[in-house]
């Protein structure tokens, strides 16, 4: 189970964005792909998210053909690093770790400050 999913609000706790909250528009896991023997692996430090308001960047893009719609500046939301951000808790309103718990048989995540259920 992730401690961060889409939907989630997130804190920036590193960074140029330091201090700025915002939704979890996207959650992108790191895979590895072997080209030679067609294997893949899961890299868990490229996992990054895409905040909502948070690391907006600019792109030149110029027109290629008829299939790129957007062209000149474009400004679009980059992923930043899962370790740079914290989840928001909705109890206590403040950046918090994470737990997970098991309970019935299910998985939940709770706040470690207030221990709220976030899901």
């Amino acid at each position: 189970m992730q401690k961060i999913k889409k939907g989630d609000t997130v804190q920036v706790i590193a960074g140029n964005d330091l201090g700025l909250q915002g939704e979890v528009m996207e959650v992108k896991k790191g895979w590895y792909i072997n080209r030679k023997t067609q294997q893949t692996k899961r890299e868990p430090n490229k996992d990054r998210v895409v905040v909502a308001g948070v690391r907006i960047v600019k792109k030149h893009q110029r027109p290629v053909s008829q299939t790129r719609t957007q062209t000149g500046i474009i400004e679009f939301e980059a992923p930043i690093h899962v370790s740079n951000v914290m989840l928001v808790c909705p109890g206590c309103a403040e950046p918090v770790r994470v737990k997970i718990e098991i309970e019935d048989g299910r998985k939940r995540r709770v706040c470690k400050k207030c221990d709220a259920v976030i899901d």
